[in-house]
């Protein structure tokens, strides 16, 4: 009896989940369904709130979900021309979502359909706008002069215009280039141009930087003169200065000229002698008893033996 119970409560519940299944679809936050009646569907058959909705089983009704979320769409390396006849080779991808529902689904189904159109044109559109720069615009060893990003935003705004017209209720978000790689031959005169590049830089920062040396050693033989001339001004007032002091004391001196030469001599021995210093030598060699001797106007005579 317990047995026949437990089969009949499985088999409730094999049912209730068959016909859960059959009438009723779950759609999440990050979903957006359509759905269909005999393959036909309408505006109100677009599910936007997450939730459990019920519907007729199939084949009269079905239920086509799609991600609201943004989707990649990276495209195979191509080969593209500048404006200046130089080739290059890239990759680009594409961040798209699903704007209107209902028409992708009548336009294109499913998003493996929507990839498949999508592809030939980003590379038509990327080509094109590649196709008015030139190559040092593409790759430049001064980044100011990268003009990638500009690329990058025109096509995608040509592209958006397209799927505008062909109204597959797509949006495109970001179009880039991953990758941009130079054919072979294009290689060795992208290489000689940035070659050249660089030696014009150098050259330039040569020029710079002797013009500057220049400028400083004029500064420099500028600022020496008239630090000079400002010295010989000086020295010149300094030395009319000594000149005007010292005639009071040669005036003085000239009145006794034996005074004059003693007190010289004084000065001299504080000189060659400082700091208690005691030096011997012959006394006739220096003829130090002339310090002493009498002088002519009859002072007292220190020579010893006297």
């Amino acid at each position: 009896m317990l047995k026949n119970r437990l089969t009949l409560l499985v088999g409730a519940v094999i049912v209730a989940v068959l016909l859960a299944y059959m009438f009723a679809f779950q759609v999440r936050y990050d979903q957006v369904a359509v759905l269909t009646t005999f393959d036909k569907a309408s505006t109100e058959a677009v599910k936007r709130q997450p939730g459990l909705y019920f519907k007729l089983p199939w084949p009269i009704q079905k239920v086509q979900r799609y991600d609201t979320r943004v989707q990649l769409l990276e495209h195979r390396l191509e080969q593209a021309s500048t404006s200046d006849g130089k080739s290059v080779v890239i990759r680009t991808y594409l961040a798209w979502r699903i704007s209107d529902p209902l028409t992708f689904f009548v336009k294109l189904q499913d998003t493996r359909s929507a990839q498949e159109k999508l592809a030939p044109l980003l590379s038509e559109e990327v080509s094109g706008t590649i196709g008015r720069y030139r190559m040092d615009q593409l790759v430049n060893t001064d980044p100011s002069r990268v003009m990638l990003p500009a690329i990058e935003q025109e096509a995608l705004a040509g592209l958006g215009n397209r799927l505008k017209l062909l109204e597959y209720g797509i949006e495109a978000r970001l179009v880039g280039v991953r990758r941009l790689l130079l054919p072979e031959e294009n290689t060795q005169q992208v290489f000689e141009t940035m070659r050249q590049a660089r030696q014009r830089m150098a050259s330039n920062a040569r020029v710079s930087g002797q013009a500057q040396a220049d400028a400083i050693i004029s500064q420099a033989n500028s600022a020496k003169r008239r630090i000079l001339a400002f010295a010989q001004r000086r020295a010149q007032t300094v030395r009319a200065q000594g000149d005007q002091e010292a005639a009071q004391y040669y005036t003085a001196f000239r009145q006794d000229e034996s005074l004059a030469i003693f007190l010289r001599r004084i000065q001299t021995l504080e000189t060659v002698l400082p700091h208690n210093t005691t030096f011997v030598l012959d006394a006739n060699q220096l003829s130090l008893p002339e310090l002493f001797s009498e002088t002519g106007d009859g002072t007292q005579d220190f020579t010893p033996g006297n």
